[in-house]
């Protein structure tokens, strides 16, 4: 049912692994600091399909069939913000009860659960009402059972009961952000390995790894023909396309020639063919789609497709995109590069901070809430833009990654903690490799999940250095 467990747990670990109830004041405490929750364009746009029902596929539809039932109880975004924050801490107290049995049976399991929960770059996009703290939350929960399921203690009812779990909470996870896919396979993998362990190590971690994928394929179709069945489907990567567009243009050899391509077909893909390329050249950023998207709002821009409109030519975007990407696909690669180390934090604080947007004066101390207040100051805290580096997602992502390297030893050597490195360090692989494709703006929202794995991983690490430390007490009560 699992993998042998290289080192043994300290007595009392059953003890230690109950979730400890300093969940509810966490979860108090994440209420009263983003009271009543931080709203951008997306969050506004889901509550008015929450309101409305009038579904798109724009943004997920389960958040607003959620949002509509909280929104009857406490309008507004007060009762998501409770909901967020009460999945949050549950999901990470229930995580440092399975992951840091050492350290829960050393301190006091409400510091641990505290320590963990409210570390800046892991809690504060919590306060946002968006999808992906959904998202991030379903897939801690489900990394939590992960853990449960790997216990070698596990009943087959309790292995079960996890596995089911943690494929509900991938689903979900699906359902609220749809590339969860590339982050869902790792963990479904894991899930799959220590449910059904084989006795060759290599051959398990093929299976597992094989099942994972295909499950979570599996699972986004289910999320997808939801979707279709509920929603009015929109051409959503129109913006992600033309940001390409523009990207190729500046990134190739040949600009102009590029630029008389992209305008080549039949479809009206600018205004002002002439001033086109200049255009271009003004409003691209690598860090955002959004400066080249038109919009009713905004029409100053190289683009003649309005995004928003039903009706637009997306068929045409996606064939100009197609031609682009075949005749320059270096310029490609170098677009969408450089458009990845921007999310990585790599192309300026000022920028990066600013679409946070938690990090960002204006969302963060808004005029709304009352300045010098105990919130207030708890904001201005643990939200300040001076503390960005510390979320540095280049610094995450490669803790990530050293933890799957080091994890790769269970392929020849069976161990708990190996394998759960290297499905974690998959799972947080498998986004960011997807990002690279998909990422239409430097939000730290879209990268937040592999900072979460980075951050359980540094905790498994100070969770393992008790070992050593518990021997040592044993010895010297064996000598008195």
């Amino acid at each position: 049912m699992s993998a042998s467990q290289t080192h043994p747990l300290p007595a009392g670990s059953s003890d230690a692994r109950r979730t400890s109830l300093a969940w509810i004041a966490i979860a108090a405490f994440l209420v009263f600091l983003f009271d009543p929750g931080i709203m951008s364009n997306d969050s506004i746009q889901s509550l008015k399909q929450a309101r409305t029902m009038q579904l798109t596929d724009w943004h997920p539809p389960i958040m607003a069939l959620v949002w509509r039932v909280l929104d009857s109880i406490i309008a507004g975004p007060a009762g998501m913000l409770m909901a967020q924050s009460v999945l949050y801490a549950f999901a990470a107290s229930r995580l440092c009860a399975q992951a840091f049995p050492r350290l829960s049976a050393r301190y006091p399991a409400w510091m641990v659960s505290a320590c963990f929960s409210l570390f800046p770059p892991a809690m504060a996009l919590t306060g946002m009402i968006w999808k992906d703290v959904w998202m991030s939350g379903l897939l801690l929960l489900a990394t939590s059972y992960l853990f449960t399921l790997s216990a070698s203690e596990s009943s087959r009812r309790q292995a079960r009961f996890a596995f089911g779990a943690i494929v509900g909470c991938c689903l979900l996870a699906t359902a609220f952000r749809h590339n969860a896919l590339a982050a869902t396979a790792g963990l479904l993998a894991g899930a799959i390995y220590f449910l059904w362990q084989r006795p060759q190590p290599a051959l398990g971690m093929l299976i597992a790894c094989t099942g994972g994928v295909l499950l979570a394929a599996l699972l986004a179709s289910v999320v997808a023909f939801f979707n279709a069945a509920v929603a009015r489907p929109l051409h959503i990567t129109t913006p992600l396309l033309l940001h390409d567009i523009a990207g190729i243009i500046i990134h190739s050899p040949e600009p102009a020639a590029a630029a008389q391509l992209a305008l080549s077909t039949d479809m009206r893909l600018a205004d002002d063919p002439d001033g086109f390329l200049a255009r271009v050249r003004h409003a691209y950023d690598p860090g955002a789609a959004g400066p080249l998207v038109s919009t009713s709002r905004n029409r100053d821009t190289p683009f003649a497709v309005d995004v928003y409109r039903d009706d637009h030519d997306a068929a045409g975007v996606r064939l100009v995109w197609k031609m682009m990407v075949t005749r320059y696909p270096a310029a490609y690669v170098a677009h969408r590069t450089r458009t990845f180390a921007c999310l990585l934090q790599l192309c300026g604080l000022r920028k990066w901070i600013s679409r946070s947007y938690f990090m960002n004066p204006k969302y963060a101390l808004p005029e709304t809430v009352e300045p010098e207040t105990w919130q207030w100051r708890a904001r201005r805290a643990f939200l300040a833009p001076e503390l960005a580096p510390l979320y540095s997602p280049l610094a995450w992502l490669l803790v990530t990654i050293a933890g799957a390297a080091i994890g790769l030893r269970a392929l020849w050597r069976p161990s708990r903690i190996h394998a759960l490195l290297l499905f974690m360090g998959l799972s947080a692989i498998g986004l960011a490799l997807s990002l690279v494709f998909t990422s239409p703006i430097e939000s730290y929202r879209y990268i937040h999940w592999c900072v979460l794995l980075g951050w359980i991983m540094l905790f498994m690490l100070l969770d393992h250095s008790q070992m050593g430390r518990s021997k040592e007490e044993a010895a010297v009560r064996r000598i008195d």
